[in-house]
């Protein structure tokens, strides 16, 4: 059989993303809203003692100047379609960046999946109750109690995935504008009325509506948490390991990062000056929204009716009487109460579902371009790297992405009462590759041929560049986060989780050895295509 020739052709895809909708892709991958609700739940709910303020501080400076500093310099580097994907592989190695994408593609497809379940528990079931309780209209109850059952999570999920992708097909900038932009307006609208509830509202109020919407008082509320929870209701803890792992767990919180894997479709990809601002503008957003909503809650209601709340609506929503059970998060459902007005509780309800929309168009970009990008480097079939003469797009990529995410969607959805669990595992499984994207950036400048040529190579601190420093600090913030999401055990993780870590690594880094085997035989030299870097 003679030998194939391998040429390497161009991607097809076409960079159609200008600066303003990289930078908002970029800070959907988060969803300020989203990190309104997370980031004290992660740390109130998963670290005795942790000071959720010193960990938004702590974590927003070493995002900034670890993790975005890594990612804005290797975006420039290798301006290509999932750059992170191509810079593990051509600075650390293809047996290695293979499996490390395998594993973000596996966090992301899995938060596909569970979009459906936040849509639920962050928006309609909370939003519908307190809507109904304060307007009378006891349709608006029985909706929520609805949509806690399985059958309607179930519609509402295929509702956002099918048209979703189909958006994604139609094209990138139909995804990331005309899509993207307006549910983001309606987010921030949102955000905007949270914040002047927090600005207006008092302890007292919401003392005077808590037995009208939850059946029970302040002080009851304090009583079972200290009861039930005795081990976390207690005063900041400023030690290394309460401090580290508050830090840790803010690791999603302001990591605006996530167009890289589409940066093969963005404008001026190797302008670093603009990935730097891309990154950094709504990193900082994201901070200072984060730290005005957590601080003022804290000053207004007190850190332990925070935490307590945390406690209870994550393990026992059950403790609240005649209210829909939802493992509601705390700042959501607090303002939801405090507003006591059917209109504000509306706009917060919508504003929240488009948060939850936000997230789409990253996560279908991430997951799609992934496959494409394995599969131009000849790992998986050419078919997942057809693109679309009409739409620009890799129809087949998304095609099989959208079954994978629909078949965890269903799964997820029958096991709701777990939802914080397998929120924390997709996240995990994200925190390898970027700890290791972080790594691949200090190492980048012993890579002298890709060196020579990255636009951050002149930028130093005397002798030594500003990559390195920034990898260094990303790898040790990064890799102490997949530490403590690993093996905390109040969320649910440790050996099941480390498991899954271990083995979803394992099984690409094995295929990888056997494709290579295949391809050779094929007449194509896998280890040629890894030292080049995809053409436009």
């Amino acid at each position: 059989m003679a030998s194939k020739t391998f040429v390497r052709e161009a991607t097809g895809l076409v960079r159609e993303i200008g600066f303003l909708d990289h930078l908002v892709t970029n800070m959907n991958g988060v969803v300020p809203l989203a990190a309104i609700v997370l980031t004290p739940w992660w740390v109130f709910f998963a670290v005795k003692g942790g000071d959720v303020m010193l960990a938004i501080l702590a974590g927003w400076l070493l995002t900034m100047f670890g993790s975005l500093i890594s990612y804005s310099m290797t975006s420039a580097t290798f301006p290509r379609s999932a750059a992170p994907y191509i810079a593990n592989s051509r600075v650390l190695h293809p047996a290695v960046g293979w499996p490390t994408e395998v594993l973000m593609w596996l966090g992301w497809i899995m938060a596909l999946a569970l979009y459906p379940g936040f849509m639920i528990t962050w928006a309609l079931v909370p939003g519908l109750y307190t809507i109904g309780v304060s307007s009378g209209v006891k349709a608006f109850v029985d909706a929520a109690f609805a949509l806690s059952q399985p059958e309607w999570a179930l519609i509402a999920g295929f509702l956002m995935l099918v048209p979703t992708s189909l958006i994604t097909v139609l094209g990138t900038r139909k995804l990331v504008r005309t899509f993207q932009l307006p549910i983001t307006i309606i987010m921030f609208i949102a955000i905007i009325v949270l914040i002047a509830i927090w600005a207006t509202t008092s302890r007292s109020q919401l003392e005077s509506v808590l037995p009208k919407y939850l059946n029970t008082n302040f002080d009851t509320i304090l009583n079972e948490a200290k009861a039930s929870y005795p081990e976390a209701m207690i005063p900041p803890i400023y030690a290394f390991g309460p401090i580290m792992a508050a830090i840790a767990f803010t690791a999603g919180s302001f990591n605006t990062y996530w167009n890289s894997w589409a940066v093969g479709e963005v404008r001026r990809a190797s302008d670093l000056k603009m990935q730097l601002a891309s990154m950094w503008i709504p990193s900082t957003l994201i901070a200072i929204i984060v730290g005005l909503t957590s601080g003022m809650a804290q000053a207004i209601l007190g850190r332990d009716f925070l935490v307590a709340m945390t406690q209870i609506l994550t393990n026992n929503p059950g403790f609240f009487e005649g209210v829909p059970t939802m493992p509601a998060y705390a700042m959501t459902l607090i303002p939801l109460m405090i507003a006591d007005n059917p209109v504000v509780q509306f706009i917060i309800m919508i504003g929240t579902i488009c948060g939850v929309l936000a997230y789409f168009p990253a996560s279908w970009l991430i997951v799609t371009r992934e496959w494409f990008a394995w599969s131009f480097d000849r790992l998986l079939p050419e078919r997942f790297s057809r693109v679309s003469d009409k739409y620009h797009t890799p129809v087949w990529s998304i095609i099989v992405n959208l079954i994978v995410a629909s078949i965890f969607m269903v799964l997820f959805i029958y096991f709701i009462e777990y939802l914080a669990f397998f929120t924390t595992a997709a996240w995990d499984t994200t925190l390898v590759p970027i700890a290791l994207l972080c790594l691949s950036a200090a190492l980048l400048p012993l890579r002298k041929e890709i060196w020579s040529l990255s636009p951050a190579n002149k930028y130093k601190i005397g002798p030594i560049p500003i990559i390195t420093i920034g990898g260094i600090l990303g790898f040790i913030y990064n890799g102490a986060a997949v530490l403590f999401f690993t093996i905390t055990p109040e969320l649910g993780m440790g050996l099941p989780s480390t498991l899954l870590l271990i083995f979803t690594f394992l099984i690409p880094f094995i295929l990888y050895w056997i494709v290579r085997s295949i391809r050779k035989r094929q007449g194509i030299d896998i280890d040629l295509i890894f030292k080049s870097i995809p053409p436009e």
